[in-house]
Parts: C-alpha cells; sequence; structure tokens
C-alpha cells in the first residue's frame, strides 16, 4: 500500500481521532511514520487471543485493514464480531477510475449492503475528480515493501506472506513486470488495433485477475485462474459461434508474477480453435471492451465497468453487482449463444448506491481529494493559529 495508511492516520489524527498501527512485517513499518506502532511477531494461531487483549487494553473502537481475506485480516473481522468492534474494508474501487472502496464488515461475497431501495434513489451523474494513480509508484512501493521485509525477516520469525511466495520472490516478480511490459507492449498494441477495427462486435473478452486474488479463492468455486481459463475455452469452442473470437485480458499486477501465453495457446489447439482465440496484457480494457460482443470474468470489478459500458457480462463466481439486471444469470454455454444486455436505467441507480455507500474519490497510489481538502483544511487552520498568535500583543 506504500504511503497509503500514512496519510491515512494523518488525515485521522486530523479529526483528533487516536491510531494504533499494527505491523506484521518490516514493509509494513517502513511505509508507516506515525507513534502507537505495534509490531506483531508471535504466530498466527495466537493472533486472535492477542488481538482481543489489544483492543481492550488500548479502548480500539473501529479496526482499518486493507482486504478482508487475508489470514490475519479474517481473524480480525471475527474477533470485531465477537467484541462489536467495527471493522472496516479498504479495497480496490468497485467503481474505476478514481475511486476507492471503503466498506464496513467486507467486500463482495462478505457485503452486507440492501440493495432493496436502489429503485428510489436517483441516478448517477457523478464527476469523481482526477486521482494521478500511477502504475509506476505501485511496483516501485511493492519493490520497495518486499525487498525491506525481506532483510529484516528475522525481525518477524513467524511471518508468512499471505500469497504464499516469500518477500524476496515477491520483488523478483515485481522487477520481472516492466521487462514483460516492454516485451510485450508492441505486439499487444497490434493485437488491440485488430481486434478493434477488423473485429468490432464479433469477439468476447474475458478479464482475468491475479493468480492468487482472494476473491477467487473466497468467493468463487474455483481452485485458481487456470481452471477458469480451461473451462472457458472448453465452453467457448463448443457452443460459441465459429465466427467470433475469445480473447483473455492479463490482469497488468499479475504481469511479473504469471505469464498464460502458452497455457491458452496450448488449450486453443486442443479444442481447435487456435486460430480464434487471443491473449495480451498491454491492451486499453475500456476500449476492448467498447468494440466487444460482451465480457466474462469470474467476480472482477471489471465486470461492473462492463455494465457500464452497456455490454452484455457474465460472471462465474459471487460478486456485489451479481443481479439480474446488471449479470447475465444464463449458463456461460447458454451465454456465448444469446447474451442479455444489462438494465443500464437500474446500473445508473445501482451505481448511485455504491458511490453513496461505499465509494471514496481517490487512490492508493495517486491523490485521494476525499483525504486531501480535509489535509488543507487543518493545514490552513494551524496557520492561521500561529499566525494569530504571532500577531497578539503580549
Amino acid at each position: 500500500m506504500g504511503g497509503f495508511f500514512n496519510r491515512f492516520s494523518t488525515f485521522l489524527q486530523t479529526q483528533n481521532i487516536k491510531v494504533s498501527k499494527i505491523n506484521f512485517n518490516a514493509g509494513d513499518a517502513f511505509f508507516y511514520r506515525h507513534d502507537n506502532t505495534y509490531e506483531y511477531t508471535d504466530t498466527l494461531a495466537q493472533f486472535s487471543s492477542w488481538l482481543q487483549a489489544f483492543i481492550k487494553e488500548n479502548g480500539i473502537d473501529a479496526i482499518v485493514c486493507f482486504g478482508d481475506c487475508r489470514p490475519h485480516h479474517t481473524q480480525a473481522a471475527c474477533v470485531s464480531e465477537q467484541l462489536g468492534t467495527s471493522f472496516f474494508v479498504f479495497e480496490e474501487g468497485y467503481l474505476r477510475p478514481d475511486y476507492i472502496t471503503l466498506q464496513e464488515y467486507g467486500i463482495n461475497g462478505y457485503s452486507r449492503l440492501n440493495t432493496a431501495d436502489i429503485k428510489a434513489l436517483k441516478k448517477a451523474n457523478d464527476k469523481p475528480l482526477y486521482t494521478h494513480n500511477r502504475f509506476y509508484r505501485l511496483s516501485i512501493a511493492a519493490i520497495v515493501y518486499y525487498v525491506i521485509a525481506w532483510i529484516y525477516k528475522s525481525r518477524y520469525p513467524h511471518y508468512s506472506h499471505y500469497r504464499g511466495m516469500t518477500a524476496w520472490q515477491e520483488a523478483i516478480a515485481w522487477l520481472k513486470a516492466p521487462w514483460r511490459k516492454l516485451r510485450g507492449y508492441l505486439p499487444d498494441k497490434r493485437l488491440q488495433n485488430k481486434l478493434t477495427k477488423q473485429q468490432s462486435n464479433n469477439y468476447f473478452l474475458i478479464s482475468l485477475q491475479v493468480h492468487n486474488d482472494s476473491q477467487i479463492t473466497h468467493h468463487s468455486d474455483y481452485r485458481d485462474v487456470v481452471q477458469f481459463i480451461d473451462e472457458s475455452i472448453t465452453s467457448f469452442a463448443e457452443y460459441a459461434d465459429k465466427q467470433q473470437l475469445l480473447v483473455f485480458k492479463h490482469h497488468p499486477l499479475d504481469r511479473g508474477h504469471r505469464d498464460y501465453r502458452e497455457l491458452v495457446s496450448s488449450l486453443a489447439r486442443r479444442y481447435q480453435v487456435a486460430d480464434r482465440v487471443f491473449y495480451g496484457c498491454d491492451m486499453h480494457l475500456p476500449t476492448l471492451m467498447k468494440y466487444s460482443i460482451g465480457m466474462v470474468t469470474i467476480n472482477s470489478t471489471t465486470g461492473l465497468q462492463s455494465v457500464y459500458h452497456k455490454k452484455p457480462t457474465k460472471i462465474m463466481g459471487r460478486a456485489i453487482y451479481d443481479t439480474p439486471k446488471l449479470i447475465d444469470q444464463k449458463p456461460l454455454n447458454e451465454f456465448w449463444q444469446q447474451p442479455n444486455h444489462p438494465d443500464n436505467e437500474f446500473y445508473l441507480r445501482f451505481r448511485e448506491y455504491l458511490i453513496e455507500q461505499t465509494q471514496l474519490n481517490g487512490a492508493f497510489y495517486g491523490k485521494s481529494p476525499w483525504i486531501y481538502k480535509y489535509l488543507h483544511h487543518a493545514g490552513r487552520e494551524c496557520i492561521e493559529n500561529d499566525l494569530s498568535k504571532t500577531n497578539t500583543p503580549q
């Protein structure tokens, strides 16, 4: 998360809220510059009892974390439920770009939002401020985070990264990413041009998620992305129109960790659709959506982007937006043949509901207007107070 939680802590303290921070590794500690930090160095099995005592001793009213499926965070959610402590989760925005998610209890399959009153809401007409989110900032922060965590791993002897990789392996994967981007950039752009100019409205788009996305492991029945790719190609080969194409869009944050090019090619050859199945990473997703027939994903928030573009959308997992008015409920085999368009009127009201209940105009690796307006106001008050003290006769 880079310095996001450090900025968030600054914001909370300007609101006279006391903040305590728990670090699980040296990467956590490196990016946080405030007091009241605590190092958790015991085992995962001991964390629940430790956290219960910590909450009681420090009078904690609420826990805030990024992601609700990481091992320590799932325990924190249970402890919060037991003690009546509020539990809030930051996550990438349900709506993109320029939004991030902050939701109580959890996201997607853990969400407790009641959508019964959506019909009464106005249609969304939001115009979020541009957040200047940059991928290179994420990459640099990730590399620094994992290198620091690896160097000082002896200080946290029981820490194991939730992705199942060592800190050094993660750092190497992030170092691979720029090279793979350079290698694939021109071929991917050529593929995008071919699809949008020569195959407009003649291809289905599949938006892949990162290989160990907790939304897959916790909120779908798939073991991994590989199983999803296999099922998608198998179904497409048998049931889709023989003139139509299938395009896999790799997740940019997974560029250094996985490359499914050979897998996709192998499966396409096996099912005799090698000339109809394509794979790429550095393609502009909204543009691909715009010129597609429709989109399939497990439960990525890109599904909502597809709905925004009024495209038929099929999800294969569980998601907060899986409602019949937005998502085609037919089995995948039938979706290829007769995809249904979403209800745009309902979508605009659903979008308004998400913004009101869960979305903040901000970015983890850019600007967050919702924070900065408070920090700017607080800073201005401090200056005015200092000036008033200076100008007061002694």
